[in-house]
């Protein structure tokens, strides 16, 4: 049986989803066989994808849920939601 998991997260990093963090989630997701997708509304991005998580235009404050299909989906969502958590290392301080 498919385990499929949603959480919520809001965007927290002054600059939003832009390459970086695009990035940084795609090969966050490489490390998991679960399908992880993230929504704004009803726009959907494959977490594989970079280019479809920038056509999610999420910038700061922007809420946007985790879904994660799969064997490894809890430990898979729970990495991608901590990547928002910590704003993508970014220095937040920078101007």
């Amino acid at each position: 049986m498919t385990n499929t998991l949603t959480k919520d997260v809001i965007v927290l990093n002054r600059s939003g989803i832009h390459a970086r963090p695009s990035t940084m989630i795609v090969q966050e997701c490489k490390k998991f066989q679960s399908d992880v997708k993230v929504r704004r509304g009803s726009a959907v991005a494959d977490c594989r994808s970079v280019l479809e998580l920038l056509s999610l235009a999420a910038c700061e404050g922007t809420p946007l849920q985790l879904e994660a299909a799969g064997d490894d989906a809890e430990e898979a969502i729970n990495c991608i939601a901590a990547l928002f958590a910590e704003r993508f290392n970014e220095d937040e301080t920078a101007a």
